[in-house]
């Protein structure tokens, strides 16, 4: 044999570059396949399937690139093909563009798949350098199958322990505890907690004895890399002992496996009471989605704790917690709800002045005690929540409260969050934190994106639902008409939801569908009575009716309940607008004004107290309405004109500025009697924004409005506005005609 002719005849008939085009082509799909099939959550063996076809089919495209060639007239051994009517120099340039092509293509996945970022889900590729791990709840396989808040309770604990390992990752309980009772694939499990290894195991009792069996594996192929069983003598008494035992003996075991050192890597004894642990462990639970009777459930455990070990320190920190949750999402006495945190914290803190969730759970009474935005209070929160961090900054739950205490438009708020769900990806709670955080940035995509990955991952979570509803009829789409039809819709399958309560109100309220925001008040009443949002509700319905005498008696009893003062910034707003309103006699207001608030009648104010800058439109308003001098009234036009310039941003171009400045622009406006200026803002906000949340009612008895109510420019934008508003309230009305329920809704 010839070996230079052969190498010649292997080079014309274009093996070689076939089995190079092959194998480029070849590794671009099995890079492709092994990226895509956690996403598509294909079969384990998927992959593999895959590699062997690719690997088989090498030899074969060889052995037919040997044999056969492809000419005009068809494939034909190469034996038949005389070499000079042989097209193989076609063949070739044809496969130097296939391997051209395809090597670009495969590089640019290599690239992108090394230099791309962090996913829109936090989910990143494990770094190699630093190991991470899942603790899966250990499965009680006793007969009687009594022993899950033992195995539970090892799971937690174990949790606790190497979250305090500085070079290790691990996934959090939310997202561990998701997989309980579930036979999923481990390696899919890896893959969506961002872990390279887990940890599973079982508990067995029979008789005296206690058998824990742990087993360590590897999410990449699956393989055990360590697994121990460990027989235990069992009594009431010791079980304690044994969690604390069988945690250091995995702990030895991992940390040599996982080449992992760190000294704080020690168990913590919670309580000793074998019951009151069970307990604490169903309250944690139960708190994950917010629903207010798992809430309320919540609690219940979380006493039981208490009257079971005194001395629980974070039993005591989980039930204040459990009270604000309550009070947000579920129905309490507003005094009942803030005295019980209030206690509970300090008790917390008495027995340990180091635990991070009694310094969160303070943040929140700061933050929730107050009717309206209080400084100091707020500074409070800001500091609870930083020292709750300082001292917790592994706990993820921790980490997002103290993300929610930043400021909406900081990238450390955004960074905060990520890290928060690098730890615990599939809590649901910090996954709708980042939805609201990129809605607020006008980052609508990435909103979106997480939002529909929370429903994908916690269908139960109905806030998310909702949240994508509200970016529907919020600024960028502000379609009302679709957006009450998909509520209306949540709304029967979730009757009694506290989100589809809320926002079908202010949905019905918007479209003048009032009947259907009187129907929600009334299931509000009956399933929420003393939740903070019926108060606003109520309050609406009546403006909306036109029983203002009703309305503001309704206001002051709750102040009365709340023990506002005379005086106070929040009864001064109410004072202000009841006498407006009313349209009682104009010297009521002026008096009220020179009795508790007389800085305002003086013609030398040069700056506005923060705590009145609400209130100084409608002061002003009051001022001119009593005839007060004009020298004070320009003062404070002129105050508050100045205020609103140092939030400009684009010098007050209104096409450019935030809403929230445009709104104080609008008030310059109507408080100069500036028509044109004031239809400009509102078609900006309205329609060039689409931020439609329009109160014809206010414009129609808002004494503020008086200077330019009957315009031409304001009468014709307010009915451009009102044009809009039948046009959605007509598809809404066309839905519930076609639910059978209009006749109990029409006017």
């Amino acid at each position: 044999m010839n070996f230079k002719h052969f190498i010649s005849e292997l080079k014309r008939r274009n093996v070689f570059k076939v089995a190079t085009a092959y194998a480029i082509t070849g590794w671009l799909i099995i890079q492709i396949v092994t990226s895509i099939s956690q996403p598509l959550s294909l079969p384990v063996w998927f992959d593999a399937v895959i590699i062997i076809l690719v690997l088989i089919g090498f030899p074969i495209s060889l052995l037919f690139a040997w044999a056969f060639e492809m000419t005009s007239d068809g494939l034909k051994k190469t034996t038949k093909v005389e070499v000079e009517k042989s097209v193989t120099k076609n063949t070739g340039k044809k496969l130097n563009l296939v391997i051209i092509t395809t090597l670009l293509l495969l590089v640019a996945f290599l690239l992108n798949d090394k230099f791309s970022t962090k996913s829109i889900f936090g989910e990143q590729r494990i770094a190699s350098e630093m190991p991470s791990i899942a603790v899966l709840p250990f499965a009680d396989m006793s007969p009687e199958k009594d022993q899950e808040y033992f195995s539970d309770g090892l799971s937690e604990e174990l949790l606790n322990v190497l979250a305090k390992v500085n070079n290790l990752k691990v996934a959090g309980r939310t997202s561990s505890f998701k997989f309980k009772g579930k036979n999923d694939d481990l390696r899919k499990i890896g893959k969506e907690l961002g872990v390279n290894h887990i940890l599973e195991g079982s508990v067995r009792k029979s008789g005296n004895t206690i058998r824990i069996t742990a087993q360590l594996i590897k999410v990449e192929d699956g393989f055990h890399i360590w697994s121990e069983t460990y027989d235990e003598d069992y009594t009431a008494d010791n079980l304690f002992q044994i969690q604390d035992d069988i945690s250091k003996k995995i702990l030895k075991e991992l940390k040599i496996n996982l080449s992992i050192k760190d000294e704080n890597a020690k168990t913590h004894v919670l309580t000793s009471n074998t019951k009151a642990y069970e307990a604490y462990l169903k309250g944690n639970q139960l708190l994950i989605n917010r629903k207010p009777k798992d809430i309320e459930d919540a609690i219940l455990e979380f006493k039981k704790a208490i009257v079971l070990d005194d001395q629980f320190a974070m039993a005591y920190a989980r039930l204040a917690t459990s009270y604000g949750h309550l009070f947000k999402y579920g129905s309490i006495k507003r005094g009942i709800a803030f005295k019980s945190m209030r206690e509970n914290i300090d008790k917390a803190l008495l027995l340990n002045n180091n635990l991070g969730s009694a310094y969160a759970a303070l943040g929140h009474y700061y933050k929730d005690k107050e009717l309206i935005y209080n400084e100091v209070n707020f500074n409070s929160y800001k500091e609870a929540m930083k020292k709750a961090y300082e001292l917790e900054s592994n706990n993820p739950e921790i980490i997002m409260w103290y993300g929610n205490s930043l400021d909406f438009d900081t990238d450390e708020r955004i960074e905060i969050y990520l890290k928060a769900l690098e730890i615990d990806p599939l809590a649901p709670v910090i996954l709708q934190n980042l939805a609201n955080t990129y809605y607020a940035r006008k980052e609508y995509k990435k909103a979106e994106e997480y939002a529909k990955r929370n429903i994908d991952i916690n269908p139960e979570y109905i806030r998310t639902r909702i949240f994508l509803i509200e970016m529907l009829t919020k600024e960028p789409n502000s379609k009302l008409g679709e957006g009450f039809i998909e509520t209306y819709k949540t709304y029967k399958k979730y009757p009694e939801n506290l989100d589809v309560l809320n926002h079908l109100t202010t949905l019905s309220t918007n479209l003048k569908l009032f009947k259907v925001a009187e129907e929600m008040e009334e299931i509000m009443k009956r399933v929420y009575p003393e939740n903070p949002s019926l108060i606003n509700i109520k309050v609406n319905n009546l403006m909306n009716r036109q029983k203002f005498d009703e309305a503001f008696k309704f206001i002051d009893s709750f102040f009365k309940k709340m023990n506002l003062k005379e005086g106070s910034t929040q009864v001064l707003s109410m004072e202000l607008a009841k006498n407006q309103i009313l349209k009682q006699n104009p010297e009521i207001n002026y008096n009220y004004l020179k009795k508790y608030h007389s800085i305002f009648l003086s013609d030398t104010l040069t700056i506005l107290p923060d705590a009145y800058e609400g209130d100084l439109p409608s002061i002003i308003v009051a001022l001119k309405t009593a005839k007060h001098s004009k020298q004070t009234i320009n003062n404070l036009i002129r105050i508050y004109s100045l205020k609103t310039e140092k939030e400009y941003k684009f010098n007050g171009d209104i096409t450019k500025e935030k809403i929230i400045v445009l709104n104080r622009i609008a008030n310059i406006a109507i408080l100069k009697d500036d028509a044109k200026l004031y239809s400009t803002v509102l078609n900006e906000f309205y329609f060039n924004r689409k931020s439609k949340s329009f109160d014809q009612n206010q414009v129609d008895i808002d004494a503020s409005y008086d200077g330019i109510r009957n315009t031409k420019e304001v009468k014709e934008i307010h009915t451009k506005i009102r044009a809009d508003i039948d046009k959605m309230r007509a598809t809404a009305i066309a839905y519930l005609k076609d639910e059978d329920v209009w006749e109990k809704y029409k006017e």
